[in-house]
């Protein structure tokens, strides 16, 4: 798993991107994500999970249910209706993105860099914060920046 948040005007949003294996153990996988989204849970915060999570949403199968029984204690969605990996004999959905808004748009992207097909989802009426202090990074260079950057070359 890996995840950002973003500070939004009233809300905080927390995008987690999750890999399930398709040969890993489902139990564990789906007691780390019920620990995670249990532990960063507030009323303040809206999540959007995505990933491969390696459950063809296209069948109905028994994983299918326990992953949408947990998500849907915490009002979230599939939103992928479209096959995401097309390989020689099979056509799966196995990528998805799940939120817990309901106003949105995807789209398929194929990208030719993996088996998988991308997903881009649009979320509609999304405020954020409008901003006017600008920020100017400016970087030291003198004797000793030069010096620990030469330092730190010759040990790399």
């Amino acid at each position: 798993m890996a995840a950002v948040q973003l500070k939004l005007n009233e809300k905080n949003v927390i995008i987690l991107c999750v890999y399930g294996a398709p040969c890993g153990n489902f139990d564990y996988f789906l007691n780390k994500l019920d620990n995670t989204l249990s532990s960063l849970h507030n009323h303040k915060i809206e999540f959007i999970i995505c990933g491969d999570i390696n459950i063809n949403y296209l069948e109905t199968n028994n994983k299918k249910k326990q992953l949408d029984n947990l998500l849907g204690t915490n009002n979230l969605i599939g939103t992928i209706y479209f096959p995401t990996r097309i390989a020689n004999n099979s056509v799966t959905l196995i990528d998805n993105i799940f939120i817990d808004r309901r106003n949105y748009t995807i789209k398929p992207r194929i990208n030719g860099l993996s088996d998988h097909d991308a997903q881009l989802i649009m979320l509609n009426n999304f405020s954020l914060p409008v901003s006017d202090t600008e920020h100017t990074y400016i970087r030291n260079i003198n004797k000793y920046t030069i010096s620990i950057a030469t330092k730190l070359g010759a040990m790399g």
